[in-house]
């Protein structure tokens, strides 16, 4: 994905110097928790690993960043939309922000007619902003969470082209 700027924020591909601030966000236990390959705790050779994936175009995620700077990791990958931010900027709607700019990129491609994403049920701040970007629940499910080294019960959601294009046009609610 290409470098994206939206209202409050840049999308950006991941560098090798945000190893320091990826790993001090995703050692915040409010935060991996809720996430389901991170593991916990997340170390810097971690962050150098993921960034080196993200360097080679195996991972494609983008740095999202604030005024302050790197403040979360958005990307699509086989399995869907995945995301996570740094507590320090919960609750600011930039996961939405951050998420509509990706999911328009994503459905600019002719090819890409739907894409999955699904959150863990007691983390209803992201089962929220699935739903905001235009996602429907399909049903639960299971999914592995590294960090609590356990399976725990989901919410599977999914987007297809036509409702997001409705979406944009203001044809759906």
């Amino acid at each position: 994905m290409d470098n994206m700027q939206t209202k409050r924020l840049t999308l950006r591909a991941p560098v090798m110097a945000d190893a320091e601030l990826i790993t001090a966000a995703l050692n915040d236990w409010e935060v991996v928790r809720w996430l389901s390959v991170v593991p916990y705790p997340y170390t810097h050779e971690d962050a150098v690993w993921f960034l080196g994936e993200c360097a080679a175009g195996r991972e494609d995620s983008l740095a999202i960043c604030d005024a302050d700077g790197l403040c979360g990791m958005i990307g699509t990958t086989e399995t869907g939309l995945g995301y996570w931010l740094a507590r320090r900027v919960w609750g600011r709607g930039y996961a939405t922000e951050a998420a509509r700019a990706v999911l328009g990129v994503y459905f600019a491609i002719p090819a890409n007619d739907a894409i999955r994403s699904g959150y863990f049920v007691d983390n209803e701040r992201s089962g929220a902003v699935l739903r905001k970007v235009g996602f429907v629940d399909v049903g639960a499910k299971t999914l592995p969470c590294r960090a609590q080294g356990r399976d725990m019960a989901s919410r599977d959601m999914w987007l297809t082209r036509e409702r997001w294009e409705a979406l944009q046009h203001g044809d759906l609610d």
